[in-house]
Protein backbone atom coordinates (compact mmCIF):
# COMPACT_ATOMS: atom_id res chain seq x y z
CA UNK A 1 0.00 0.00 0.00
CA UNK A 2 1.53 3.39 -1.14
CA UNK A 3 0.81 6.21 1.64
CA UNK A 4 0.49 9.57 -0.24
CA UNK A 5 2.59 12.16 0.29
CA UNK A 6 1.83 16.02 0.21
CA UNK A 7 5.16 17.86 0.83
CA UNK A 8 6.37 15.32 2.43
CA UNK A 9 3.64 15.42 4.94
CA UNK A 10 1.90 12.38 6.55
CA UNK A 11 -1.17 12.64 8.89
CA UNK A 12 -0.77 10.88 12.20
CA UNK A 13 -3.79 8.82 11.61
CA UNK A 14 -2.84 7.98 8.25
CA UNK A 15 0.22 6.22 9.76
CA UNK A 16 -1.78 4.51 12.65
CA UNK A 17 -4.49 2.77 9.91
CA UNK A 18 -1.06 1.70 8.00
CA UNK A 19 0.38 -0.09 10.71
CA UNK A 20 3.70 -1.20 10.98
CA UNK A 21 3.72 -1.79 7.36
CA UNK A 22 7.08 -0.33 6.03
CA UNK A 23 6.29 2.62 3.23
CA UNK A 24 8.57 3.68 0.27
CA UNK A 25 9.62 7.03 -0.38
CA UNK A 26 10.73 8.51 -3.69
CA UNK A 27 10.03 11.98 -4.34
CA UNK A 28 11.73 15.07 -5.78
CA UNK A 29 11.77 18.07 -3.21
CA UNK A 30 12.09 21.49 -4.55
CA UNK A 31 13.31 24.17 -1.86
CA UNK A 32 14.18 26.82 -3.84
CA UNK A 33 12.20 29.03 -2.40
CA UNK A 34 13.33 28.15 1.00
CA UNK A 35 16.59 28.84 -0.43
CA UNK A 36 16.43 32.29 -1.67
CA UNK A 37 16.33 33.51 1.76
CA UNK A 38 19.64 32.08 1.99
CA UNK A 39 22.84 34.52 1.21
CA UNK A 40 25.56 31.70 0.87
CA UNK A 41 23.32 29.16 -1.20
CA UNK A 42 22.74 30.36 -4.71
CA UNK A 43 20.82 27.24 -5.94
CA UNK A 44 19.90 24.46 -4.76
CA UNK A 45 18.68 21.71 -7.22
CA UNK A 46 15.60 19.47 -6.99
CA UNK A 47 16.03 17.50 -4.12
CA UNK A 48 15.66 13.63 -4.43
CA UNK A 49 14.88 12.08 -1.22
CA UNK A 50 14.29 8.05 -1.48
CA UNK A 51 14.19 5.82 1.45
CA UNK A 52 11.53 4.27 3.62
CA UNK A 53 9.40 5.03 6.95
CA UNK A 54 7.97 3.04 9.41
CA UNK A 55 5.79 3.08 12.89
CA UNK A 56 7.71 1.66 15.17
CA UNK A 57 4.74 2.05 18.45
CA UNK A 58 4.66 5.23 19.29
CA UNK A 59 7.48 6.61 17.06
CA UNK A 60 8.25 6.71 13.02
CA UNK A 61 10.96 6.05 11.51
CA UNK A 62 12.36 7.30 8.20
CA UNK A 63 15.31 6.20 6.82
CA UNK A 64 16.34 7.91 3.93
CA UNK A 65 18.76 9.14 1.66
CA UNK A 66 18.97 12.60 0.40
CA UNK A 67 20.81 13.90 -2.64
CA UNK A 68 21.15 16.78 -4.85
CA UNK A 69 23.49 19.82 -6.36
CA UNK A 70 23.56 23.66 -3.96
CA UNK A 71 25.07 26.45 -6.43
CA UNK A 72 27.72 28.53 -4.18
CA UNK A 73 29.93 31.69 -4.31
CA UNK A 74 34.00 30.41 -4.98
CA UNK A 75 35.44 31.52 -1.82
CA UNK A 76 38.24 33.59 -3.80
CA UNK A 77 36.18 34.43 -7.58
CA UNK A 78 32.75 34.84 -6.21
CA UNK A 79 31.60 32.86 -9.14
CA UNK A 80 29.35 29.99 -8.89
CA UNK A 81 30.46 26.46 -7.71
CA UNK A 82 28.33 23.62 -7.86
CA UNK A 83 28.57 21.90 -5.14
CA UNK A 84 26.66 18.22 -5.17
CA UNK A 85 25.78 16.62 -1.63
CA UNK A 86 24.95 13.13 -1.13
CA UNK A 87 23.18 11.89 3.04
CA UNK A 88 22.02 8.77 4.81
CA UNK A 89 20.49 9.64 7.61
CA UNK A 90 17.64 7.78 9.80
CA UNK A 91 15.21 10.65 11.51
CA UNK A 92 12.92 9.42 14.59
CA UNK A 93 9.97 11.11 14.98
CA UNK A 94 8.18 10.69 18.84
CA UNK A 95 4.35 10.64 18.55
CA UNK A 96 3.84 10.60 22.34
CA UNK A 97 5.34 13.49 24.12
CA UNK A 98 5.82 10.61 27.62
CA UNK A 99 8.58 8.71 25.14
CA UNK A 100 10.56 11.94 24.09
CA UNK A 101 13.55 12.94 25.86
CA UNK A 102 15.56 15.88 25.33
CA UNK A 103 19.30 15.43 23.80
CA UNK A 104 18.41 12.58 21.90
CA UNK A 105 18.22 12.69 18.10
CA UNK A 106 14.34 12.28 17.94
CA UNK A 107 11.95 15.22 16.76
CA UNK A 108 8.61 15.71 18.82
CA UNK A 109 5.71 15.49 17.14
CA UNK A 110 3.29 18.11 18.56
CA UNK A 111 0.32 18.18 15.74
CA UNK A 112 -1.36 15.82 14.11
CA UNK A 113 1.32 15.63 10.96
CA UNK A 114 4.90 14.07 10.47
CA UNK A 115 6.23 16.47 8.41
CA UNK A 116 9.81 15.40 7.01
CA UNK A 117 10.62 18.55 4.99
CA UNK A 118 11.81 20.75 7.46
CA UNK A 119 14.00 17.84 8.65
CA UNK A 120 15.42 17.76 5.00
CA UNK A 121 16.39 21.03 4.72
CA UNK A 122 18.35 21.20 8.05
CA UNK A 123 20.40 17.75 6.69
CA UNK A 124 20.88 20.13 3.50
CA UNK A 125 22.15 22.70 5.39
CA UNK A 126 24.56 20.43 7.57
CA UNK A 127 25.91 19.67 4.04
CA UNK A 128 27.03 23.37 3.32
CA UNK A 129 30.51 23.68 3.12
CA UNK A 130 32.35 26.65 5.11
CA UNK A 131 33.60 27.54 1.91
CA UNK A 132 34.60 26.23 -1.83
CA UNK A 133 37.02 26.95 -4.21
CA UNK A 134 36.51 27.24 -7.41
CA UNK A 135 38.78 24.58 -9.54
CA UNK A 136 41.13 27.27 -11.20
CA UNK A 137 40.54 29.61 -9.15
CA UNK A 138 44.49 29.81 -7.71
CA UNK A 139 45.77 30.40 -11.40
CA UNK A 140 43.25 32.98 -11.90
CA UNK A 141 43.78 34.86 -9.27
CA UNK A 142 47.67 35.12 -9.91
CA UNK A 143 47.06 36.36 -13.66
CA UNK A 144 45.54 38.63 -11.98
CA UNK A 145 48.35 39.73 -10.16
CA UNK A 146 46.81 38.12 -6.63
CA UNK A 147 49.02 35.63 -4.97
CA UNK A 148 48.31 33.55 -1.91
CA UNK A 149 51.17 31.99 0.46
CA UNK A 150 50.22 28.77 1.98
CA UNK A 151 51.71 28.22 5.68
CA UNK A 152 54.40 25.99 4.04
CA UNK A 153 55.22 28.88 2.75
CA UNK A 154 55.43 31.05 5.26
CA UNK A 155 57.35 28.95 7.28
CA UNK A 156 60.04 28.79 4.44
CA UNK A 157 60.43 32.80 4.50
CA UNK A 158 60.80 32.62 7.94
CA UNK A 159 64.14 34.61 9.12
CA UNK A 160 66.84 31.79 10.50
CA UNK A 161 68.19 32.73 13.70
CA UNK A 162 71.55 34.01 13.18
CA UNK A 163 74.17 33.85 16.41
CA UNK A 164 75.15 36.84 17.52
CA UNK A 165 78.68 37.66 16.73
CA UNK A 166 79.83 38.45 20.64
CA UNK A 167 78.24 35.04 21.66
CA UNK A 168 79.59 32.71 18.62
CA UNK A 169 82.75 31.83 21.19
CA UNK A 170 80.84 30.30 23.64
CA UNK A 171 78.31 28.89 21.37
CA UNK A 172 81.27 26.94 20.42
CA UNK A 173 82.52 26.53 23.56
CA UNK A 174 78.86 24.93 24.18
CA UNK A 175 79.27 22.61 20.99
CA UNK A 176 83.05 21.75 22.10
CA UNK A 177 81.74 20.56 25.95
CA UNK A 178 78.42 18.51 24.71
CA UNK A 179 80.95 16.69 22.07
CA UNK A 180 82.95 15.54 25.00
Amino acid sequence: MQLEVIVMKWAIAQLIKQGSQIFEIDELVDFSDVVKHHDEIRKLSKVKVTGTGQLQGKKVVFNLHIEGSMTLPCALTLEDVEYPFSVDTVEIFVLDSALYEEGDDEILVTGTTVELAPVILQNIMLEKPLRVVKEGAYEEMKKQGIEFESEEDLHESEPVQKIDPRLAVLSKLLNDTQDN
